[in-house]
């Protein structure tokens, strides 16, 4: 039953990087900031910070 809960964290918090890359990178450019490797980071930190708490959500929630 561990293993379900770990793919499950795995997979929620992988479909979150990527779609908190998307709006974020989508948000930037509406704002105007070009693109760069400072942008490209900052992106990267935010949805990575995003999929943790996505994963950690979903780990309290499946939890008995």
């Amino acid at each position: 039953m561990a293993n379900h809960r770990a793919m499950f964290s795995f997979l929620a918090s992988t479909v979150a990087f990527f779609v908190a890359t998307y709006f974020i990178r989508r948000y930037l450019e509406g704002i105007g900031i070009p693109k760069g490797m400072v942008r490209g980071t900052f992106v990267f930190i935010v949805a990575l910070a995003i999929a943790y708490g996505v994963g950690f959500i979903v780990d309290l929630v499946t939890m008995r």
